[in-house]
């Protein structure tokens, strides 16, 4: 049995909640610098709660810990929780800097302990079915992948959120490093490395630092390109949908986060039916690697790619011409 410490209980309550039905999981604790609010968490689930994160990392009984506070402070609550021997799960992104990121990949290296980043996008089937058949060049030689979504959100949702979302250092970007992350990691799952990359943004309907609109070109190492496309600004949530096709076919994945899809292509659809997806959310996954010795889907590093290609894309919006895109291992 896996035991499970949750960090920050907005949205880290609903993962709070998977671990507790999960089976080789254990919810064993839940923290948040609202005391009432993780007593009352606590009290729902069944669990010990605290508001002294400290506390928490000195039980024996907690071995990995689900940092789902605000995206520029996990790092620095990671780092703690690995120091103290945890295994650590952040949401997505990783962090709001790669500098930030390499400390707490760096920091679990050396306390030999596992560092994941979740993206819930990764455990839907047809995402899974659809990066396997891409490894295995069922779709032939790779052409061009597209993430989009189009959502609203509304001005009570950035003033309300305790003065962190749309901030570049708490969220570390608007609506590509939010709401986008997801669609950004499923673009690299797909395409691989990015070489060059060329954005705009803009802030066209919220008062905020960040941006609500975001759109950008990509060319991947491949020789394939790549184009993203996300924005706040929209009427209403009407679509969150990404799509990739090559030389022998193509899938339009029309709601990326429970899989609908369209599969073009002579008896890909059936190829793609038969890949089983072993894994369907983030906590199955970290038990998996603990008790089975599994790879998790993403790892630090593999985190880290995403945090790497918002910084490249914020950096072309800035300086207003395409940029070469950093690699994975450098600073």
């Amino acid at each position: 049995m896996v035991g499970f410490a949750v960090v920050g209980l907005g949205m880290g309550r609903g993962r709070a909640r998977l671990v507790s039905e999960t089976g080789g999981a254990e919810l064993v604790a839940v923290v948040d610098l609202n005391a009432e609010l993780a007593r009352e968490v606590g009290e729902e689930l069944g669990c010990h709660w605290s508001a002294d994160l400290g506390e928490v990392l000195g039980r024996h009984d907690v071995d990995a810990v689900l940092v789902m506070t605000p995206s520029g402070l996990h790092a620095k609550i990671g780092i703690q929780a690995v120091e103290a021997g945890k295994h650590v799960v952040t949401t997505k992104p990783m962090d709001v800097t790669v500098a930030a990121c390499d400390r707490l990949i760096a920091a679990a290296d050396t306390a030999g302990v596992k560092l994941a980043v979740d993206y819930q996008s990764r455990y839907v089937d047809t995402n899974f079915r659809v990066a396997t058949a891409l490894r295995q060049g069922w779709l032939g030689k790779p052409i061009l992948g597209e993430v989009r979504f189009k959502w609203f959100r509304s001005g009570d949702y950035f003033e309300h959120s305790g003065g962190w979302r749309g901030t570049w250092a708490m969220d570390g970007g608007g609506s590509l490093a939010n709401q986008g992350s997801h669609l950004l990691d499923l673009l690299l799952w797909f395409m691989g490395e990015p070489s060059r990359v060329y954005a705009e943004t803009d802030i066209a309907n919220h008062d905020i630092e960040t941006e609500d609109l975001g759109m950008a070109i990509l060319n991947f190492t491949s020789g394939a390109k790549g184009t993203i496309l996300g924005t706040t600004t929209f009427p209403e949530s009407v679509y969150f949908s990404a799509e990739v096709h090559g030389t022998e076919g193509g899938v339009i994945i029309e709601a990326a986060l429970d899989g609908t899809s369209r599969v073009f292509g002579e008896g890909l659809a059936e190829r793609l039916n038969a890949i089983e997806n072993p894994l369907h959310n983030i906590v199955e996954d970290v038990v998996s690697c603990l008790d089975q010795g599994t790879e998790l889907r993403v790892d630090g590093r593999e985190g880290r790619r995403t945090v790497a290609l918002l910084e490249d894309l914020y950096r072309s919006s800035r300086e207003g011409r395409p940029v070469d895109c950093r690699r994975s291992s450098d600073d």
